[in-house]
């Protein structure tokens, strides 16, 4: 797209002058010029000096979320990419508000005790399907993008590249690195309900070939819901060696911890089989609620360019994840279908309390070669993962009872004895081998196929020890289970490519659901082989307006066959057993409409049914047909900035989720809302300053879902941000 004259343009963007292109093409065709140089004593130094722009784009053109860096118009996939911008453009303070810019994407509540990002992709559970710079970040906690550069969402099976799970689609957060250059941003943020976020990001060249980065956040979120609140904490230092040289080392710590009060929500009335329509204000928690957590990221990465075609890389992490919560869950009591809710309607509390430390080692190596045979291009990748992984859960009750409250009056200082007893002790030890190959073929300039495979051996041992009130073991409900599965995965596609602005692709992909996913068994599951998935699709991407924007499109098909939804906090109840699918259509598009305007926006339409259901000593029968929980029909987002002039900017988005059911027989629902947000910012390359405004009509919406109860989304707020760059 050509720049208007009368609208200048930042330095990236603007052409050289005429004037200089004639002048530098005499230089190199005229041999006189050259003579007269060599003659001349000294030389007039030309400084050009421009400015910057201060804003990013929203659209990004490559990924390497498929393990090798690639045009995204080369990946036979739907793949939606929040890039830096838009998360600074929303104020993002949290993975969740990140991923409501990704079509297909919905949200659980907490449940039985688990608590942190409950991501459902497509219709699928992504609980464990959550990624940190490619490798698998499964910790129960809060995200925050801090320390992010932005956040990938690759759809459908692919545990050809990621290994088990991956039904609906995996989020793979990116982080920031170190650069060889100076940098030092900091911003203030203070808003409604007593929201205060300080955020600093450090990069500190120390030589030519080395640089430090370091990343800190400390934010405080109240609510207008009672004492419900959240607290967190951060920092992320990095250190890069060797950057420009063939072997590049990066060391890197990710440290999050937070201290929250949780809010469980409301629960569903028997008689609108919706969440009880009360002042969304009302609590129905507790004071002494908490949801305390601890997330320790470490990692070496070593980068080694062995020539031209060959490229070596070794990722060696420790995670360790630490979380201790006791939430309040509302139950209705003597409340049925015909009888209704009133204001003296009693209110039970429940209150599970779980405590436990999960750990991993993971080593990712990957050998990146490119060669040819004849006259078909190939990029290989192989590669070789090592996982050793240990959860220490335990469960408790209290000793006394929780004091009942009432719709209409919850107390959420109401006296409660926390004194408890240990329910439940359980170990889970796992290890997995993996080796993968892919190969990315260039069979003509027009064709491209992808083909590839991995094959994983998982083992778990499970072992659960169950006690009574006074202490004692309970025999009858203590076992120790093993299971060892070993899984082929593949991944095909074919990609037709006439020009440079279109590509169009089919793909098959798979991936599996092992028993001991969630680092649970019981004797039911731990004899069921793994759930098998399949992802079929075929889409089109398009470069647009001189390659300022793209868009996609794509039809996708995604099955689960022998499914098995355990609820990973009570591993004896499997839920349902069977088979499910989900048709689908999805549109997203992202860039530059004019040389002022941008747009972000995405929007998925799902039909997703059960088709067969569990066997009647398995759990939920008579759901043939049903809709899947937490999977609405449509699901869309736009975002979009005007550039008032070069500082200042703009924005407006609406997001909408369509009805979603809270459980396989469609009974329990949470109805299909559309929030506002806007924004207006005023930045120069020194300093900025922006406001922000979320749900504008002030609209009660409830965000996520469980069979028992629903979390309210949240109300108008403002915030405003103070940020300084130097």
């Amino acid at each position: 797209m050509k720049p208007r004259d009368s609208q200048p343009l930042p330095i990236g963007q603007k052409k050289p002058p005429l004037r200089l292109a004639i002048s530098l093409l005499a230089a190199a065709l005229c041999p006189s010029l050259a003579v007269a140089a060599n003659e001349a004593t000294q030389l007039e130094t030309i400084r050009v000096e421009g400015e910057q722009n201060a804003r990013g784009s929203l659209q990004t053109e490559s990924s390497s979320i498929g393990k090798t860096k690639q045009k995204l118009k080369d990946i036979p996939q739907s793949i939606s990419v929040v890039p830096k911008q838009l998360l600074e453009d929303q104020a993002t303070s949290n993975l969740k508000d990140a991923l409501r810019n990704v079509p297909g994407i919905t949200f659980a509540a907490g449940e039985g005790g688990r608590t942190g990002d409950q991501v459902i992709i497509r219709g699928f559970t992504a609980t464990t399907d959550t990624y940190l710079d490619g490798m698998r970040d499964i910790g129960q906690y809060n995200r925050d993008p801090f320390n992010l550069e932005k956040v990938e969402v690759l759809k459908g099976a692919s545990s050809m590249l990621f290994g088990r799970g991956s039904t609906g689609g995996v989020v793979n957060q990116v982080s920031k690195t170190p650069f060889a250059g100076e940098q030092k941003n900091i911003e203030l943020s203070l808003g409604t309900h007593n929201f205060k976020r300080l955020t600093a990001d450090l990069n500190q060249a120390l030589n030519d070939n080395s640089a430090l980065r370091l990343n800190v956040m400390g934010t405080q979120q109240g609510s207008d819901r009672g004492p419900a609140e959240n607290k967190r904490f951060g920092f992320a230092p990095s250190l890069a060696l060797g950057l420009g040289e063939p072997t590049t080392v990066v060391f890197s710590w990710l440290h999050q911890q937070e201290d929250n009060v949780p809010d469980y929500g409301l629960p569903f009335d028997p008689n609108t089989r919706q969440p009880i329509a009360v002042p969304r204000d009302r609590f129905y928690g507790l004071d002494s609620d908490f949801e305390k957590t601890r997330a320790d990221i470490v990692t070496a990465k070593v980068s080694h360019i062995m020539n031209d075609q060959m490229v070596l890389t070794n990722q060696l992490r420790y995670n360790r994840y630490w979380r201790d919560v006791s939430p309040t869950a509302p139950r209705l009591s003597g409340i049925s279908s015909g009888i209704p809710v009133t204001d003296s309607t009693i209110v039970n509390r429940s209150k599970p309390l779980r405590d436990g430390t999960d750990s991993s080692w993971n080593n990712q190596t990957d050998l990146v070669s490119k060669f040819h045979t004849g006259d078909i291009g190939h990029t290989l990748l192989t590669g070789l993962e090592l996982t050793k992984e240990k959860s220490d859960t335990s469960r408790s009750a209290l000793l006394n009872p929780v004091t009942a409250t009432t719709v209409g009056a919850p107390n959420s200082a109401d006296n409660t004895n926390l004194s408890s007893y240990r329910t439940s002790h359980t170990q889970f030890d796992a290890s997995n081998i993996a080796l993968y190959a892919m190969d990315t073929l260039e069979l003509t300039p027009q064709w491209k196929a992808v083909v590839g495979t991995r094959f994983d051996r998982f083992d778990g041992d499970y072992s659960i020890r169950s006690y009574s009130r006074t202490g004692s073991l309970n025999p009858a409900s203590s076992y120790d289970l093993s299971r060892t599965d070993n899984v082929w995965s593949w991944r095909s596609g074919l990609i037709w490519q006439p020009d440079n602005q279109q590509s169009y692709y089919a793909s098959y992909g798979t991936s599996f659901n092992p028993s001991g996913e969630t680092y649970a068994l019981d004797p039911a599951t731990a004899k069921v082989d793994p759930e098998k998935n399949r992802n079929i699709e075929i889409g089109a991407k398009w470069d647009l307006l001189d390659g300022d924007a793209s868009l996609r499109a794509a039809l996708f098909r995604i099955e689960k066959t022998n499914e098995r939804n355990t609820d990973p906090d009570t591993p004896d109840v499997v839920v349902l057993s069977g088979k499910r699918h989900t048709d689908g259509i999805e549109i997203e598009g992202a860039g530059r409409l004019t040389e002022r305007w941008e747009i972000f926006a995405g929007a998925t339409y799902m039909d997703a049914k059960i088709d067969k259901a569990a066997p009647p000593n398995l759990g939920a029968t008579g759901t043939e047909g049903n809709t899947p929980r937490y999977t609405p029909n449509v699901t869309a987002n736009i975002w979009t900035t005007y550039q008032l002039n070069d500082e200042v900017t703009a924005g407006f988005g609406l997001t909408h989720v369509g009805k979603r059911y809270a459980h396989e027989n469609n009974t329990n629902y949470l109805a299909a809302y559309t929030t506002a947000n806007a924004m207006l910012a005023y930045e120069t390359r020194q300093y900025k300053v922006q406001l922000n405004l979320n749900n504008l009509a002030n609209k009660t919406y409830f965000d996520g879902g469980y069979p028992a109860h629903a979390t309210v989304g949240r109300p108008r707020e403002a915030q405003l941000t103070l940020g300084l760059k130097y």
